[in-house]
């Protein structure tokens, strides 16, 4: 699925490739992602999406989401600071309506800032005109703060996905 860039009031939200296929640019992503991929960032992350320890972590780290997903940057309007990432996963290609596997993360210091309520608001907003999407979003169960954030945006509890480590929240854009 294509992604176009939006808004919102202090965030700037766009689809990384152009910075991927940038040899100077990549090599700003990767610093900064180091500076937000931080123990407690990672910590309510799923396994597989922990970096590796070592030189050219974050270059592998990046090369696996670019392969499993579509990744949106998140910048600070203010300043241009790179402060998170939204990373949207194709569900089953013959699922219809179609199912994007959401997931973000943020820089600490915008937490408890309501960054990521503005940022999936923005997201919604862009996605409705593409509508029918199913939107899946798993949270560990130790961050509820991240469950309250897409319960604000109208997702629901799904019994049926959620499991003992974490609950799924769905969310269906007609």
């Amino acid at each position: 699925m294509r992604f176009m860039p939006f808004q919102t009031a202090r965030f700037r939200v766009a689809h990384w490739c152009p910075l991927l296929g940038d040899a100077s640019a990549r090599r700003a992503l990767e610093e900064a992602l180091r500076d937000i991929l931080t123990p407690a960032v990672l910590a309510h992350l799923p396994e597989s999406f922990r970096p590796d320890p070592g030189k050219g972590s974050a270059s592998r780290w990046i090369d696996a989401r670019a392969a499993e997903s579509d990744v949106l940057t998140i910048h600070a309007q203010r300043d241009g600071r790179l402060v998170g990432l939204v990373i949207l996963a194709a569900g089953p290609n013959d699922a219809a309506p179609a199912v994007l596997h959401l997931g973000y993360l943020f820089a600490q210091p915008v937490w408890g800032q309501g960054a990521a309520s503005e940022v999936l608001g923005g997201l919604l907003a862009s996605l409705r005109g593409r509508a029918p999407i199913s939107l899946l979003g798993g949270v560990d169960r130790d961050n509820p703060a991240s469950a309250r954030v897409l319960q604000k945006a109208g997702f629901q509890r799904d019994p049926e996905l959620s499991g003992p480590r974490g609950e799924m929240y769905r969310l269906d854009l007609a």
